[in-house]
């Protein structure tokens, strides 16, 4: 049993009820459809749950919304229900106050259920992708991956206790500039153990953690110092290769011990390799969303947003203080950006796999993509808007001696998962993330 469902349902008819005994008074106007939207307020001041039906009915009725819910709450009955209380509040809110009744049957109904309680079919046959965590393959999973985790892997949980089909995919970012940044990391910590600290130059924006100097030991002790006499492009593409195939274990494993499994890990690579991104920028050109500057192909990302916050309500006065810009797609030098494969990711879950409704678990600082992603899926067809569900989480600080350590896998300053849980019950790391992934923590 749903007991938040029982307590709106008593509530729609409560107010169905009230309606009617007003309206045989001749209190009310007869043929306004009673059917409250019912919400659990942010503030439990405002009651446990509360309806907008007073507002919505009162113009039907012709009455101002605060008298309409005077008129209710002096026809509701609430013996014999959920409810001890129910009060006017604000232009004509109806605030309801849970009584004792409704805890018992909450106990009663989990006694009753057992593993079951909370289970229900309302999303039965519709077809749900959770995409979560998704980190970077170059380094170890960190505390900050463990915050998505637990996000995405909780509202997962919920979609299939809810009756829905719930895919739960990982994005492996193996492809792109962040890859070559690996590779050239790995290469000159092999040649520094080889020649010496001083024989090469570390890359500036390489990846500096401890990682990268264990994957560079581990590829020595398989292939020694053959590696030296290989082209450089050859060098980079097998110490990437072999890299990622240590990471992404590793990666798996971490987070399995924290209770999270995955439906599928999908590779960015597979969308280059087999041309679908080539395919998605091209259907985006013959549906008149490109132009070509400078050798570039861009996409019309200004327009495409400017659209997206007009359905969200925005004047075109406040959209035009935005500065909207465009985006590349495909380098003058016919490389695709990653915006590009991005496209054609959300593309493929959509128009490919077809799900019902797309779901991501992004940082906060990603929250500028929303709009573009969402709308690039509109531009192609597939009604991003309603489809495409992006959840923003808030980053996690880490404090060390009162000052905030900025984390990061380029300059080795993490603390990885698997640290984190040799200290951390796993259910208690769960919970501690899990709370509030709206506000931002510091650790």
């Amino acid at each position: 049993m749903n007991m938040i469902r029982s307590a709106k349902n008593q509530i729609a008819e409560l107010t169905a009820a009230a309606y009617r005994a007003a309206v045989q008074e001749g209190l009310l106007p007869e043929g306004v459809q009673t059917i409250p939207a019912v919400e659990i307020p942010k503030d439990t001041a405002n009651g446990d749950y509360t309806t907008t039906f007073c507002l919505a009915a009162s113009k039907a009725m012709r009455k101002n919304p605060r008298e309409v819910a005077k008129i209710l709450t002096e026809h509701m009955d609430l013996s014999d229900t959920y409810f001890t209380s129910v009060e006017i509040a604000g232009p004509g809110f109806l605030n309801f106050r849970l009584g004792d009744k409704w805890y018992a049957d909450v106990l009663t109904a989990v006694e009753e259920e057992k593993g079951d309680y909370g289970r229900d079919n309302w999303l039965g046959g519709k077809k749900y992708m959770v995409e979560f965590v998704s980190a970077n393959p170059t380094g170890p999973m960190h505390m900050g991956n463990a915050r998505g985790g637990v996000l995405g892997d909780t509202l997962a949980e919920v979609l299939d206790w809810s009756g829905a089909d719930v895919w739960r995919e990982f994005y492996v970012n193996d492809f792109g500039n962040q890859i070559e940044k690996f590779a050239k990391s790995i290469e000159a910590r092999y040649i520094q153990l080889i020649k010496g600290e001083d024989a090469i130059e570390f890359p500036e924006d390489g990846y500096h953690g401890d990682d990268i100097r264990e994957l560079a030991k581990a590829f020595y002790d398989v292939h020694g110092d053959s590696y030296l006499e290989k082209s450089v492009e050859e060098r980079h593409a097998d110490m990437a290769r072999f890299g990622l195939e240590r990471n992404i274990p590793k990666m798996k494993s971490d987070l399995e011990r924290y209770g999270i499994k995955f439906d599928e890990w999908f590779f960015e690579s597979s969308l280059h390799n087999s041309g679908y991104v080539k395919d998605t920028v091209e259907e985006l050109h013959k549906l008149g969303w490109t132009y070509e500057k400078e050798g570039a192909l861009w996409l019309k990302t200004a327009d495409i947003m400017r659209e997206q916050y007009r359905k969200q309500g925005k004047k075109d006065e406040d959209i035009d203080k935005l500065d909207l810009k465009d985006d590349v797609l495909r380098r003058a030098n016919g490389f695709y950006t990653y915006f590009a494969g991005d496209i054609a990711y959300h593309r493929n879950k959509f128009a490919v796999r077809h799900f019902d409704k797309v779901i991501n678990i992004w940082g906060a600082d990603h929250h500028g993509h929303v709009a573009r992603m969402k709308g690039a899926m509109d531009a192609l067809g597939l009604d991003g808007t309603n489809r495409l569900d992006i959840v923003l989480m808030q980053l996690v600080k880490l404090v060390r001696d009162g000052e905030v350590v900025r984390m990061s896998k380029r300059t080795g300053k993490t603390i990885s998962l698997s640290d984190l849980l040799d200290e951390i019950p796993v259910d208690a790391c769960r919970y501690f993330f899990n709370a509030k992934p709206d506000t931002q923590m510091e650790f």
